[in-house]
């Protein structure tokens, strides 16, 4: 039986491509720092997870699985090298899986996890059976991946990275363009949008992209793009369209359109425009699969989001609300949305992630936080290897923002630090949200404690 080893295999799309080969059969083994719910869940399943970074892990194996973020001098991949074993990027892995299957892929600087979490939990309603690789954990999946029984595969096609041009959907959905992990596109805006282009360009004559082109960049390359096309989002040339008719604390509800014609009406539980354009490419690959509306209406109306995008931990009297939100994109979306469900004031706990992001979009940070009343900011999480740039701090970005006059700001260099500067401060009918891609969430699960003691 062949062996395949993963370094860091506690990543979201590593701990998912880990189990569904574990699945069809491979003897699957893996290392990572620390442990997490996906490696207790990896354990669960009788894959062995070893802590910390050694030669001897990759003793055994046939082959070595690594992601972006595991450096060239890792101590694993160098033994690996050394033992002339095959090396293998995990795109490579998610290739072999989509690039040999019917796949529904879905890229795009944000979005992908709910989009994902929503076409596939749609399909799996509609009895496609699916495989769905999503980066976020899915209650109806146990986690972050569902073993289907048929051809149909739906996954996230990660862009940063440019690894999602291995791939050839059947399906491209891209939901926006945002400049983005430009490092890895020689600090190109041009270059990214043109490597969406080629993804889009990839799929087959009986498939279809489908472009959200509420995002201008998606809008021009909708206008010649080569295949087959299904354009989605409140534009006024979108194919597929809605229009609200009321947010607030019961969700957001109106109507669905394709060609200007009502197909009828949506009611989403999870708040926020961005959700409802979510929602909107959902429908259009549904569309094009001719999928029951009134199934995409009752997936829509029952859905529950991916652990961490607005996971409400706390319901009230004060809610405590976790967000994976970490572009300003993102969190101004998210922001606007809790608005929108808060009776009282908006606290946000941000955790900054990475020093090169916040650079390159430290001005679109700065005004990203308009909607919410009270801020505080942490110092920067960054992952190993990542190396600090002069002026580039968390307290800095708390200055900028505390600059702009718009809200009240903090700064703490430890994120636990904002506990007792927070407590006091919330009272009934607030949201308290923590938001960032690192372990910032750990302090919403504490304050979900505290407050339940209250």
């Amino acid at each position: 039986m062949k062996r395949i080893h993963f370094i860091g295999i506690g990543g979201y799309s590593m701990s998912g491509l880990a189990l569904w080969l574990a699945h069809h059969g491979y003897q699957v083994t893996g290392s990572d720092m620390n442990p997490s719910s996906r490696t207790e869940r990896l354990a669960r399943h009788g894959i062995p997870v070893m802590y910390g970074h050694r030669p001897s892990n990759v003793v055994g194996a046939d082959e070595v699985v690594y992601n972006t973020d595991v450096q060239d001098d890792n101590v694993e991949r160098q033994e690996a090298l050394r033992r002339g074993l095959r090396l293998r990027h995990r795109s490579d892995v998610l290739a072999d899986i989509v690039n040999t299957r019917r796949a529904i892929l879905i890229s795009g600087s944000h979005g992908k996890t709910t989009t994902t979490t929503m076409i596939g939990t749609l399909l799996t309603q509609a009895g496609y059976d699916p495989s769905v690789l999503v980066g976020g954990e899915v209650a109806l999946f146990d986690g972050n991946v569902r073993v289907g029984g048929s051809d149909w595969v739906v996954a996230e096609a990660d862009e940063s990275d440019g690894t999602f041009l291995r791939y050839r959907p059947e399906i491209a959905v891209a939901t926006n363009i945002e400049p983005e992990h430009l490092e890895h596109f020689h600090e190109s805006f041009e270059e990214l949008v043109a490597a969406f282009q080629q993804f889009i360009q990839s799929v087959p004559p009986e498939g279809v992209a489908v472009l959200g082109i509420d995002n201008p960049p998606l809008a021009a390359l909708s206008q010649d793009p080569g295949v087959p096309t299904i354009t989605y989002g409140f534009h006024p040339q979108a194919l597929v369209s809605a229009v609200i008719e009321h947010q607030g604390l019961d969700g957001t509800h109106g109507q669905m359109t394709i060609a200007g014609q009502s197909i009828g009406a949506f009611d989403l539980r999870v708040p926020g425009r961005h959700n409802v354009q979510n929602a909107l490419a959902t429908l259009a690959v549904a569309h094009h699969l001719h999928i029951d509306y009134r199934l995409v209406f009752e997936t829509l109306r029952q859905f529950q989001n991916a652990h961490r995008r607005f996971q409400v931990l706390v319901p009230g009297p004060v809610r405590v609300v976790d967000d994976y939100a970490h572009h300003p994109t993102e969190i101004r979306a998210t922001l606007e949305a809790c608005r929108q469900v808060t009776a009282g004031r908006v606290v946000v706990l941000f955790q900054p992630q990475r020093y090169v992001r916040t650079q390159h979009l430290w001005q679109d940070f700065i005004s990203a936080f308009d909607a919410a009343d009270v801020v505080i900011l942490t110092e920067i999480y960054s992952p190993p290897g990542e190396r600090p740039i002069d002026g580039v701090s968390g307290r800095a970005l708390a200055d900028a923002i505390q600059a702009r006059g718009t809200t009240t700001v903090y700064f703490v260099p430890n994120m636990f630090d904002a506990i007792p500067l927070v407590l006091p401060l919330l009272r009934p009918g607030d949201t308290f949200m923590t938001m960032g891609a690192g372990p910032v969430y750990k302090v919403g699960e504490e304050m979900s404690t505290l407050l339940a003691q209250v």
